[in-house]
């Protein structure tokens, strides 16, 4: 696949992400914001896992703040011991970004 499909395939991801995030679906919002990180990990590109860090985090936030009860809330995911959803999909794009292993910034520059 070319480095153009794989940019508009990023766009419409995101595009869908805000969406579907819009609505409440937070399940696919999430989904459809790994699929970006897959994009942009895929063309190394730093603006773009910037980007998705930034929009997990909020969304993040957004539902921690307005409906902390979901199943895939910061709190819910505590009680888990674990993370929530875009905590996850925010720390796996500050992973890449910041990988020495030819997939993060090291490669990068």
């Amino acid at each position: 696949m070319d480095e153009c499909r794989i940019r508009e395939i990023y766009q419409i991801s995101l595009d869908t992400n805000r969406a579907t995030f819009a609505e409440g679906e937070y399940d696919i919002a999430y989904h459809l914001l790994l699929v970006a990180l897959q994009c942009a990990q895929r063309l190394r590109d730093i603006e773009y896992l910037t980007e998705i860090t930034r929009l997990a985090e909020k969304e993040s936030r957004f539902i921690d703040d307005h409906h902390p009860e979901y199943v895939f809330s910061s709190k819910a995911a505590i009680r888990r011991g674990t993370l929530g959803l875009f905590q996850t999909a925010a720390q796996k794009a500050r992973a890449i970004l910041t990988s020495k292993n030819g997939n993060g910034r090291g490669h990068f520059a």
